[in-house]
């Protein structure tokens, strides 16, 4: 405050009674602000930005605006931040009361138009960013000063995207028309942007994705493969001008995900495969996101003309109930995966009364077409009206919308992100609560009170007329409690989970009440299980096979003691609910981890809770369990069973494929380091480190394959090579006679490693690629490896060395062994039959699994990815390729280098991960190394569940489309 006060006193010394009277302003309303001190340092802040005699004329003129950028900056750091950096902006929105208006499309359109005409062709995509900068403070001021109602800020937010986005269309069409192919008329364009989600619903928030559908009407002619990439290319062309960053920063985030086929869907599809896409393969999520679809920019009349040919699709006269069950799967599945503090997707939140209001829609929408609004509030009372919903919960329902859709701006408008979790920080915490209209030293706790108390009362309502449970808990209890289990009630309440022999899941789930401690009471285990079965069993439901993931669960509780604690912990934490239904469904190979390591769910819940832990917290966690212990290997095979289950979990709820195969790599590195650093100080004492001239003699492990990448799987064994210097002898030997020689003694390191490893259930090391193979010696020196190399060797093997990086030991010697070993391997000249060895070594791999739907060996596999990296690569300095060198990570670099195209570089890059990614959920489920697909349709299908696609037939799909393309690109780039 010293300097402030310095500032202030310094203010007035110069500039007299003007100064006097800001500051007094300030004075007389800091009370009422969510943080005084920084209103302060906002005033300073902006005064110098101005000039202190401008500012403070401009303020004399309009004392108002004192507390006009004080509420600013106590609400939006972005807006105050905006202020400062270009004070004309905030003059202008509140010398001129703009904030008090609400604009609508049309007036904004206007001077949108006006503004952009004033400036060069080259700076209107710069006026765009700071008239929708202008507008977004008019509204935030609009907001916090009372003189909007949230439907005037949720539709101005929306029109302010709608305009830029027509201007931005307009941009695009100018830039592209030249090029527009024959029978596109660049006068009158069929092309629409079509409004998704929020922006759909004119009911936009601050900082929010805007979710975007392309679509576009050409006539019939020759060039239809023509008109259709123009349009492709006017979508990517939107996207630029609107998502890429300029000088004022990004202007909006566009989600292209609601499209026709998400990700994978091509941008923009004409009005007849739009049409056909949605009535032929089109989901029920789809249907319930078109509910809010909007024209937005562009041909609007297209548009319309579009929304109205799905309307029959969107609203059947009689909805399927799968469809409608689909909302309440689609919104649990949503909550699961979220944070308890998201207002939008938690329990509670926003979401809840979204989807209940999409759910009656979905209903009703079919014979009573005023349902069929964009809009939540309109919708909700019209539910109340049409006698749909109560009024009382339905006018509850709208209150805490309001609220919940409040504290979300409140969030966002902070710092202009995309936020919807309250913040941890207790400070952060208090802030938020002033921002939201509390005051005083109780703000927190009497926003934390209110709070809670309307997302408690939004799920009560939304269970009540949505999510109810259909189970009966008293039924439930008696099927627990009774002598023999009743056949007839066991069918009545598990038949409809999907359970293939109900008599087999009421055994189990009657043995989850079981209490192994005589001293804890089986009642209060029964209870505490009835009240979380329901949800139990609906989440079992999903799994890809509901009876082997029940016993699963089982064999789960059957290794937790206090059972009652435990079921109680899964009711109060949903999310952990969730976890072990998780692990049960989808990995049996995690559920024996869990019965081979009792206690280990606590530990692997504790780490869920923290952040994923880097490689170097691994590395000394590792020699933190080992160090003082005799034998390592048990409090390392623990660390490994706890990361790969809270990896494997983190992979399930979506982590990056690539972040997986890393940490993955970084836990089998850390833990090769620690116990080979324990077997060399063993074998240290006893023979001592060998000497040559004077000096140690040194060791590494070298890494291939998967683990040389760092690309290592789930059950991956550990392809290495073991390196050492030449000569040398041991200094602890018995007599000058019995000197052990320094190759003799890395070899012992070497087998006692193997075997440490194995039989400490850690991995398995398989040095079959050292020089020589098996007839080869299992340490090899780098005089041996010099040798070796700089002969001419097999294109096999200078293809399989092409992933090797030090891994263990002696890093200077394990990167002098690459490089030297990656140079022969690279540079070699190349046999002028280069390609065909290639090719019969593939055409070899592809017959050695015949027969089997093999998706690293057979056609189209992942090998293709691997051979066209590795054949590409050759030729290239070692500096040329990334470290470390990952199939997609090398692709990647060839198209950067134009070894390969870019195109190519792309759709391998991604084929690669995709069959990967297939592969490790095999894996993940079984345990073992296994790459072959089941071709049984059962088994097959759940493989496609525990991928996350819709059914086996998609996944079929996608897996010939990947494999077809690695295919293609083979046979062009492997000549």
């Amino acid at each position: 405050m010293g300097e402030s006060e310095d500032w202030r006193r310094a203010l007035i010394a110069e500039h007299g009674a003007e100064a006097e009277r800001v500051l007094d302003r300030l004075d007389a309303i800091a009370p009422g602000l969510p943080d005084a001190q920084r209103a302060w340092a906002d005033l300073r802040q902006f005064i110098t930005a101005c000039g202190a005699e401008g500012a403070l004329r401009r303020f004399r003129d309009d004392i108002a605006a004192v507390e006009l950028l004080a509420r600013l900056g106590g609400a939006s750091r972005y807006g105050v931040e905006l202020a400062i950096r270009r004070p004309q902006l905030f003059w202008s929105v509140a010398g001129e009361r703009l904030y008090r208006q609400v604009w609508g499309r049309r007036t904004l359109s206007e001077q949108l138009a006006r503004e952009m005409a004033a400036v060069p062709a080259g700076e209107r995509v710069e006026a765009m960013g700071w008239f929708k900068h202008r507008h977004s403070m008019r509204v935030i001021l609009g907001d916090v000063m009372g003189e909007m109602t949230f439907e005037a800020v949720v539709r101005e937010l929306s029109d302010l995207v709608d305009v830029i986005a027509q201007a931005a269309l307009g941009l695009a069409i100018a830039k592209l028309a030249p090029r527009a192919p024959t029978g596109i008329d660049a006068t009158a364009i069929e092309f629409v942007a079509i409004a998704m989600g929020k922006l759909g619903a004119r009911e936009l928030n601050y900082s929010s994705d805007i979710d975007l559908v392309f679509a576009y009407d050409a006539p019939a002619s020759e060039e239809a493969s023509d008109q259709h990439e123009w349009f492709q290319r006017l979508g990517a062309e939107l996207i630029r001008l609107l998502d890429e960053p300029g000088a004022t920063g990004r202007m909006f985030r566009v989600d292209m995900r609601l499209r026709p086929e998400g990700e994978r869907g091509e941008l923009a599809l004409s009005f007849r495969e739009m049409v056909d896409y949605y009535y032929s393969v089109g989901r029920p999520w789809e249907r319930q996101a078109m509910i809010k679809a909007r024209p937005l920019a562009g041909s609007l009349a297209l548009g319309e003309r579009l929304i109205a040919e799905l309307a029959p699709w969107v609203y059947p006269q009689d909805p399927a109930w799968e469809d409608l069950d689909d909302a309440r799967t689609m919104r649990r599945r949503i909550e699961e995966r979220a944070q308890a503090a998201n207002v939008k997707t938690g329990a509670g939140g926003i979401r809840d009364i979204e989807f209940l209001v999409q759910y009656f829609q979905l209903v009703h929408g079919g014979r009573m077409p005023e349902l069929r609004l964009g809009a939540t509030l309109p919708t909700l009372s019209l539910l109340s009206d049409r006698g749909i919903l109560p009024k009382h919960d339905a006018g509850e329902l709208d209150r805490h919308y309001r609220w919940l859709r409040m504290v979300e701006h409140r969030l966002q408008m902070w710092e202009d992100r995309q936020e919807h979790e309250l913040p941890k920080n207790a400070d952060e915490r208090v802030h938020l609560a002033r921002r939201c209209g509390f005051s005083g030293v109780q703000a927190l706790a009497l926003f934390d009170e209110h709070h809670l108390r309307a997302r408690a009362r939004v799920r009560e309502l939304v269970s009540r007329h949505f999510l109810a449970v259909t189970a009966d808990s008293e039924a439930l209890l008696a099927l627990l409690v009774q002598g023999e289990a009743d056949s007839r009630l066991a069918g009545k309440l598990l038949g409809t989970y999907g359970f293939k022999d109900v008599a087999k899941a009421c055994a189990n789930v009657r043995a989850l009440a079981v209490e192994p401690f005589f001293v804890l009471s089986r009642s209060r285990t029964e209870r505490k299980l009835v009240e979380i079965l329901p949800l139990l069993l609906h989440q079992i439901s999903g799994a890809p096979d509901p009876d082997q993931c029940l016993a699963n669960f089982v064999r789960m509780v059957s290794a937790v003691g206090g059972r009652a604690t435990f079921y109680e912990l899964l009711g109060d934490r949903l999310p952990v609910l969730r976890l072990f239904v998780d692990l049960a469904g989808w990995s049996n190979f995690l559920v024996s981890l869990f019965q081979d390591f009792p206690g280990l769910p606590d530990d692997v819940i504790d780490s869920l809770n923290q952040n994923r832990r880097k490689a170097h917290a691994l590395f000394s966690e590792a020699r933190a369990l080992a160090q003082g212990i005799k034998d390592p290997a048990e409090p390392l095979a623990w660390l490994l069973a706890r990361e790969t289950a809270v990896t494997a979990i983190r992979d399930l709820e979506g982590l990056d494929p690539r972040l997986v195969s890393q940490h993955l790599s970084a836990l089998a590195e850390a833990i090769l380091e620690t116990v080979l650093t324990r077997i060399v100080q063993d074998r240290a004492r006893q023979y001592g480190i060998p000497q040559e001239n004077g000096r140690p003699t040194r060791f590494a492990v070298l890494g291939l394959g998967k683990l040389g990448a760092r690309e290592l799987s789930y059950a991956s064994d550990m392809d290495i090579v073991f390196v050492c210097d030449p000569g040398g002898l041991c200094p602890r030997s018995r007599s000058a006679g019995d000197q052990l020689q320094g190759d003799d003694f890395w070899t012992k390191v070497a087998q006692d490693l193997m075997r440490a490893m194995t039989d400490g259930r850690l991995y398995e090391l398989d040095p079959r690629l050292r020089p020589y193979g098996d007839q080869g010696e299992l340490v090899s020196t780098t005089a041996s490896l010099r040798v070796y190399w700089s002969q001419p060797r097999d294109l096999w093997e200078r293809l399989a060395m092409l992933r090797v990086s030090h891994l263990a030991g002696d890093p200077r010697l394990g990167e002098e062994a690459v490089g030297m070993i990656l140079e022969a391997a690279l540079l070699q000249p190349l046999p002028v039959d280069a390609a065909a060895q290639a090719r019969d070594m593939r055409r070899r791999l592809e017959e050695s699994v015949a027969g089997r739907d093999h998706l690293k060996r057979g056609w189209g596999g992942y090998v293709d990815h691997e051979f066209i990296a590795q054949y590409c690569s050759l030729g290239l300095e070692a500096s040329s390729l990334p470290r470390p060198p990952g199939t997609d990570a090398i692709l990647k670099r060839l198209g950067e280098l134009g070894r390969i195209p870019e195109e190519a570089a792309v759709e391998l890059a991604m084929g690669v991960r995709r069959l990967r990614f297939i592969e490790s959920r095999m894996r993940l489920a079984a345990g073992k190394a296994v790459s072959s697909i089941p071709t049984e349709r059962g088994p097959r299908t759940e493989l496609a569940k525990r991928c996350d696609f819709p059914s086996m037939e998609a996944m079929d799909a996608e897996l010939h489309h990947l494999r077809e393309n690695a295919r293609r690109w083979f046979d062009r780039l492997v000549v």
